[in-house]
């Protein structure tokens, strides 16, 4: 009996351990990893929408989201690509075509959305988005992204 109770107790430790150890990982990584107006696996701080573009452009359309998987397809389409055994350069080129081509759309989707949605914010949000990460590391003040 006192074998048994021995392995409750450590078991009982040792799950005890790691919801304490899982509560802390989250506490630490702040409950900002979760934005519901990032794009489906983008974590906020570290899209290229960002915590502060995705508040002023609000939720992702339905295209921005097919947009988003159709991008993901083809960066998997060129992994498969330089994987691939033996070497085939034209299938490369093909692949990266397609992604500079999805792209270019991803980027045409949501600068539509940020004409429109420029035209609702007050002059402060204008402001606040001019001066973001988003607009700044492209601008003609800056050509060279860090």
């Amino acid at each position: 009996m006192t074998k048994r109770l021995r392995w409750a107790l450590a078991l009982s430790i040792g799950l005890n351990l790691f919801l304490l150890a899982y509560g802390v990982t989250r506490w630490a990584r702040g409950h900002a990893a979760y934005d519901p107006t990032s794009m489906p696996g983008q974590h906020a701080e570290r899209g290229p929408r960002g915590r502060g573009l995705g508040r002023l452009l609000g939720p992702p359309t339905p295209e921005l989201r097919e947009q988003h998987r159709a991008l993901s397809e083809a960066r998997r389409a060129v992994g498969s690509a330089l994987e691939a055994q033996p070497y085939d350069a034209q299938r490369l080129e093909q692949a990266l075509a397609a992604l500079r081509q999805t792209t270019g759309r991803g980027q045409e989707l949501l600068h539509q959305k940020l004409v429109v949605r420029a035209g609702e914010l007050s002059a402060e949000e204008r402001s606040k988005l001019a001066k973001s990460r988003f607009v700044r590391e492209f601008s003609s003040d800056n050509p060279h992204p860090p």
